[in-house]
């Protein structure tokens, strides 16, 4: 019946958008938040031949919901109780919506993840369990309630995909990107995965935003060693990877072959786990594709602002809570009130409040998405030296093989919609203001995430004399133009690109058949079927490299030149582009892209913004060479 709502849904969008607007917004929704989408698109009248197809499709329906329940496995014996999945249209198996720990509802918010609770009945598990709590993006399918959130708190489920015939396959666990603040592991569909690179897959939710990093004395002082860390989505992510170590033979997978894998947050957060001493041995394989290693201060998200603390500290938001929920005196006399409060009394505020009101709490301040506290380096669940020191040393972190890389164009995706870049009709059909400049501001900004998330902690890897690195760049930029709309500039090969073709297009739901023509299918298909045979061997061997596909270089077999794959065309290439900060100054200045000294200066202070460890606000206005005294740091951030 699935394929036959998806026919609906299709046809739908094809008569609806005869008289409306396209909007392509919607089609990342497997990397960050987009715009609200809940009224993306408004039905024009349909024809008495729609309806009529519609209804016909839909008195099918109740025979296919016969075959669909004829597609029932066996019940599947786990840890905690018996499971019915589903055999997918592929052939292979899945489970879908096994929850992996208690909910973390009531006395259990701000804790960490609590075994789960044996169950008598057999449990079908077929449909996706909820995603976690957080504001409307696109980045979830699921539709935001009157308060504006998705999801729910009892969102601690997982899905699993498997062939037909599973005897002791590798294993791949997928953790989700979306700032930690968005997403859920609903959209991706690891069936095809699975089956035609005879690997299991695991996909997860964990806690996000405040919910999942929230440091407050309060919780910490009555909380176990664990929950005092406040890295409650760390804590999730760990739990479901002990519930692999213990449930995965059950599926037919290896539990001594585990690869942890996932992009921007989730290769952020496959990162942090290499660095937790929790985490031995409960993984034995990493890919990080577009991460990074930024943890947050605990002072800093702790401490009330007036203190030196985060405008969205822990504290502050208590403080913002009280007076949602009926202290009507200003910040100073909250503050006295709230310290004059048994420290039992005040967590116990704390789980008992509205979920809305904790995200009302950051609106109030200024920000209904607020860029929430990552991870902490608490010195428990996450080691709390300097995480690149770390990962020079085989003694201070978890020493497995490594899969790290970027996209070429990872920050088109943050302007492709953005009216300062471009000029945006019936608000979604974008044409791009300035070709040469915007592809020049998105080069410097994509290299520095590469040194960033890439080759500072392929080096730093390599160094330890450890396990090997490959590094990667996948540069595929081959879009389609719906309505000539220039995806292949605006987007190229943006943030979150690569995932469908790791995936193999089965998460897409359609959304990314805009980008699809007969010309491009069949090299998308190949480059699919080459990253995916990759990602699979490295699951299975610890190596990328088999006898089908060109051989792919370690990062310290290549010497001095430290090349990285190119992921592009039908064949794996090389390139020796590593980035050297030090030279953007002066590349900056030389760059013939820029029209005006205002966009080089503008570009700079951009790039010190985003990385002041790199660059150096002092070094911002140097005369000799690059004269920004006419346009002042403050200008392009007061």
């Amino acid at each position: 019946m699935k394929l036959l709502w998806q026919m609906i849904a299709k046809i739908l969008y094809w008569q609806t958008n005869k008289t409306s607007q396209q909007n392509y917004s919607h089609l990342f929704h497997w990397a960050v938040p987009s715009p609200n989408l809940s009224n993306w698109w408004r039905p024009s009248k349909p024809s008495a031949a729609f309806i009529s197809l519609v209804l016909a499709v839909m008195l099918l329906s109740a025979c296919a919901e016969k075959a669909e329940q004829a597609e029932a496995l066996p019940a599947l014996q786990i840890s905690s109780g018996e499971i019915i999945g589903s055999y997918n249209s592929l052939g292979g198996r899945q489970w879908r919506g096994i929850p992996y720990a208690e909910p973390p509802i009531g006395d259990l918010r701000w804790r960490a993840p609590q075994k789960i609770k044996p169950w008598d009945e057999a449990r079908i598990t077929q449909e996706h369990g909820p995603s976690c709590t957080q504001t409307t993006s696109g980045t979830v399918s699921a539709s935001a309630d009157v308060n504006g959130l998705i999801g729910q708190e009892d969102c601690l489920y997982l899905n699993v995909y498997s062939p037909k015939d599973a005897d002791n396959l590798a294993v791949m666990v997928w953790v989700h990107g979306g700032s930690n603040t968005h997403g859920a592991a609903d959209i991706y569909d690891g069936s095809r995965l699975a089956v035609e690179n005879n690997v299991i897959v695991v996909t997860l939710n964990y806690r996000l935003g405040a919910l999942g990093w929230f440091r407050h004395p309060a919780l910490a002082h009555e909380e176990e060693t664990l929950g005092k860390s406040g890295n409650f989505g760390t804590l999730d992510i760990l739990t479901s990877l002990q519930w692999v170590q213990a449930n995965i033979q059950a599926f037919g997978g290896d539990p001594d072959r585990v690869t942890l894998f996932g992009e921007s947050a989730g290769g952020f957060n496959t990162l942090s786990l290499m660095l937790s001493p929790l985490a031995k041995n409960l993984f034995h394989r990493a890919i990080v594709q577009s991460g990074g290693l930024w943890f947050d201060d605990i002072a800093t998200a702790t401490a009330y602002p007036e203190d030196g603390g985060s405008d969205y500290s822990a504290l502050e938001i208590e403080r913002q809570l009280r007076m949602l929920n009926g202290w009507s005196l200003g910040a100073k006399a909250t503050r006295s009130l709230i310290e004059q409060e048994k420290i039992s009394a005040r967590a116990e505020f704390l789980r008992e409040v509205r979920v809305e009101d904790i995200f009302t709490a950051y609106d109030h301040l200024g920000n209904s998405k607020p860029d929430i506290p990552r991870v902490f380096r608490d010195g428990t669940v996450i080691s709390s030296a300097d995480p690149i020191t770390d990962l020079t040393d085989i003694q201070r972190h978890n020493n497995v093989p490594v899969i790290i890389g970027s996209n070429r164009d990872e920050l088109k995706l943050y302007y492709y919609q953005d009216p300062k870049y471009v000029d945006l009709y019936f608000n979604r059909y974008a044409i791009i203001k300035d070709l040469p400049y915007y592809n020049a501001r998105a080069q410097y900004h994509s290299e520095r995430w590469k040194y960033q998330g890439v080759d500072r902690i392929a080096e730093a890897l390599s160094k330890a004399d450890g396990e090997k690195v490959w590094a990667y760049r996948f540069d595929w930029d081959e879009q389609a133009r719906p309505l000539g709309m220039k995806l292949d500039q605006l987007l190229g090969a943006s943030h979150g690109m690569e995932i469908p073709f790791v995936f193999g297009f089965t998460d897409s739901g359609g959304l990314f058949d805009p980008m699809i023509n007969r010309k491009n299918t069949a090299g998308r298909e190949q480059l699919s079927k080459i990253m995916r045979g990759y990602w699979a061997h490295f699951a299975k061997t610890g190596s990328p490299n088999h006898q089908q596909q060109k051989k792919w270089l370690s990062w310290a077999e290549q010497q001095e030149l430290k090349q990285y794959a190119l992921f592009d065309t039908t064949d794996l290439m090389h390139s020796d582009k590593t980035v050297i900060p030090e030279s953007f100054y002066q590349r900056i200045i030389e760059d013939s892209r820029f029209k005006s000294d205002q966009q080089r200066c503008e570009v700079w202070a951009s790039l010190i913004h985003e990385a002041p460890t790199l660059w150096l606000k002092s070094g911002y206005n140097q005369s000799n060479r690059l004269d920004c005294s006419e346009h002042p740091f403050e200008k392009f951030y007061p």
